[in-house]
């Protein structure tokens, strides 16, 4: 899913404990349960991680990093600003429990970049798992966007109702 999707979920989910130990858990939990459920997803291009050196022998990214980061940061901004919107329904909130849900909520998918990048075989796990997740299950369907946003919203909105109209 994108990251808004996983930052409104476990921001949700995160918010309904005081336990700093079980919003981890529930924010990573979540991640693995939400990339399982077919949906459609941005990637990133395969130029992503080219340097190209200058004159000096240092190294730039090239603009296109540039814009995938831009794409993740618009990402990453609307999740947060739609969590906060569904958190005002709310009249008591950790702000920590949710902020440390949302991290683990998110961190799968720059932990998968990261081996990317790195192949640290420390978060090799990580990556055989999103691999699995996304290749096996989601590679049997065909992820158009509008059905998939739907999915993603959907998910959304049933986790919304059954945590705080229920």
């Amino acid at each position: 899913m994108i990251l808004a999707s996983h930052i409104i979920v476990s921001g949700l989910l995160g918010a309904t404990t005081q336990n700093y130990f079980l919003a981890a858990a529930i924010g990573l939990v979540s991640h693995y349960i939400l990339d399982a459920i077919p949906h459609w997803d941005f990637y990133l291009s395969p130029e992503f991680n080219v340097k190209v050196e200058t004159e000096d022998g240092s190294f730039i990214k090239e603009k296109l990093f540039w814009k995938e980061v831009g794409k993740i940061a618009i990402d990453i901004l609307i999740g947060l600003g739609l969590l906060f919107v569904f958190l005002k329904t709310s009249s008591y909130i950790n702000i920590t429990a949710v902020f440390i849900s949302v991290f683990f909520g998110v961190l799968p998918d720059p932990l998968q970049l990261l081996y990317l990048m790195t192949k640290w075989r420390f978060i090799k796990w990580n990556f055989d798992f999103q691999e699995f997740v996304h290749h096996s299950i989601h590679s049997k369907i065909d992820q158009k966007f509008w059905p998939g946003i739907i999915i993603q919203i959907s998910t959304i909105g049933i986790v919304f109702l059954i945590l705080y109209k229920f």
